[in-house]
C-alpha cells in the first residue's frame, strides 16, 4: 500500500482534514480526478489514496492508516457493488466499524436497490437526479462536507485552545509506536490539553524542513520515541531533528517504546537524558510531570467553549491522536452546559455516524433541543431570526427523512 495525497495547489497536507478515496481499482483512474477536484473546491482538505490499489497490502498498515481518516468518499458503480474488491469488502467495513463517516457518490443510474443491499441504509448523493424543488447536489455536497470536515478558521481556534505543544520525533517505520506513545501521554489528565506535533505522512526527501524547524521552535518539549530503529546510522531523527532540538536547547524527553540498547543509544545521541520505559505508567507520568513542570497550564478546563474545542481536536485528530470516546465526553459535557455549537455538533455526529454509532433518534432529540435553545435565545434578542428559522426547517426536513 503506497499512500499518496492531493491538496489545493500542492500545499503541505499537514494539519488538513484527511479524506480517503475509496473505490474499485478499475474505477480509480476514471473518477479520482473529478471527485478530487469537486471536494477540494469546497474544502481545503487532503485527499489520500492508494497509488497501487491492486497490489497486495498489509492489513495492519491498512487499519492504522485508514483509522486516521476523517471521511471516506466512495464513487458507487456497478463494478464496486458486484465484484469482489478491497474498497467495499475491507475499507467500507473498517470505516463503519470505526465510526468514520462515508459519503457514497452515485455514478450510474439504477443502482439504488443493489446499493441498499450491499451498503445498508447509507445516504448517498446522486448528481444525475435533478429536481427543481429540491436542494441542489452542489449545495448538499457543500453542506455535508462542511459538517464533517473542519475548516481552516475553526482548526485555528482549536489549536489556540491547547496549553502547549510537544514535538514527537520518531522513525517513520515506528509510526505505530509513535501513535501508542501519543495515547499514553494523553492518558494523563494533566496532558489532555497538550497538543503533539508529529509529521504524519511526510517522508524524508519532501520539502518539509522549514515546517519541522518552526515546530521545534514553538514546542515546549522534544519527545523521542526510542526503538532499536533509532540506532541505524544516517537516519533523519539522529542527523537532523535531535541535533536541531539540542541546538535550540529544547528539553528532551526520551521514551523507550521498544527495548533498546541504551549504551549504544547514548553513544549515538550525544548527551541524551535517561530514558523512561513507557511500560511503567507511573514512571512515565512522573517523568512527564517533571518535564512539563515549567509550562503554565491555563485554568480553563471547565469552560464550555474550551471543552468543545479540545473535544473537536480529539474527534478530528488535530495535533492529537483520534480518540472518539474522549471527544464525545468533552463535546457532550459542553452541550450539557448549554453551548449551542456543541449541541449542533452532536446532532451531526449521531446523524452521520461520526465518532459514534449512527443513532437517528438521538440526533432528532438533540436537534429538537437545539431548536428550543435557539428559540429561547431569539426571545431575548441573542439569536437572529434567520438562524432560528433555518434550524427549524432543518428539524422539519430531518423528521420527514426518518
Amino acid at each position: 500500500m503506497i499512500l499518496k495525497c492531493e491538496t489545493r495547489d500542492k500545499e503541505n497536507p499537514r494539519g488538513k482534514a484527511k479524506v480517503w478515496f475509496c473505490a474499485h481499482p478499475d474505477d480509480h483512474p476514471i473518477y479520482f480526478e473529478s471527485v478530487k477536484d469537486e471536494i477540494l473546491n469546497y474544502q481545503n482538505c487532503a485527499i489520500y489514496y492508494d497509488a497501487e490499489p491492486t497490489a497486495r497490502y498489509s492489513n495492519k498498515n491498512l487499519v492504522a492508516d485508514l483509522a486516521e481518516m476523517k471521511l471516506f468518499v466512495m464513487p458507487v458503480t456497478t463494478k464496486l457493488l458486484t465484484t469482489p474488491n478491497r474498497a467495499i469488502d475491507v475499507e467500507l467495513k473498517l470505516a463503519l466499524e470505526a465510526h468514520i463517516p462515508v459519503l457514497p457518490l452515485m455514478q450510474e443510474d439504477g443502482l439504488d436497490e443493489l446499493f441498499n443491499r450491499r451498503c445498508g441504509n447509507l445516504q448517498y448523493l446522486d448528481k444525475s437526479r435533478v429536481d427543481a424543488t429540491a436542494i441542489s447536489y452542489e449545495e448538499k455536497l457543500d453542506k455535508y462536507l462542511s459538517s464533517v470536515l473542519l475548516g481552516d478558521e475553526l482548526a485555528a481556534k482549536i489549536r489556540a485552545a491547547f496549553d502547549a505543544y510537544i514535538f514527537l520525533s520518531y522513525r517513520k517505520k515506528d509510526r505505530a509506536y509513535a501513535k501508542e506513545l501519543m495515547r499514553l501521554i494523553h492518558e494523563n489528565d494533566f496532558c489532555q490539553d497538550i497538543a503533539i506535533w508529529y509529521d504524519e505522512y511526510l517522508v524524508p526527501g519532501e520539502n518539509f524542513n522549514d515546517s519541522i524547524e518552526a515546530a521545534l521552535r514553538d514546542c515546549e518539549l522534544f519527545a523521542l520515541a526510542v526503538t532499536p530503529n533509532l540506532l541505524e546510522d544516517g537516519n533523519y531523527v539522529m542527523n537532523v531533528e535531535y541535533k536541531q532540538a539540542q541546538a535550540i536547547k529544547k528539553p528532551i524527553f526520551p521514551a523507550e517504546v521498544a527495548p533498546t540498547d541504551r549504551v549504544e543509544l547514548e553513544e549515538k545521541f550525544n548527551n541524551i537524558p535517561p530514558c523512561t520505559d513507557v511500560r511503567d505508567k507511573r514512571a512515565l507520568s512522573a517523568s512527564l510531570k517533571a518535564a512539563l513542570s515549567k509550562i503554565v497550564m491555563r485554568e480553563n478546563d471547565k469552560d464550555s467553549s474550551h471543552k468543545f474545542f479540545i473535544g473537536l481536536a480529539y474527534l478530528s485528530g488535530i495535533d492529537v491522536e483520534i480518540d472518539h470516546t474522549r471527544a464525545l465526553s468533552l463535546i457532550r459535557s459542553a452541550a450539557d452546559d448549554g453551548l449551542p455549537e456543541a449541541i449542533k455538533k452532536l446532532v451531526q455526529m449521531y446523524r452521520d455516524g461520526e465518532g459514534v454509532a449512527r443513532d437517528h433518534d438521538a440526533a432528532l432529540e438533540l436537534q429538537e433541543r437545539y431548536v428550543k435553545l435557539l428559540r429561547a435565545k431569539l426571545e431575548i434578542g441573542l439569536c437572529p431570526l434567520d438562524t432560528y428559522l433555518d434550524e427549524l426547517m432543518a428539524l422539519a426536513d430531518y423528521c420527514s427523512d426518518l
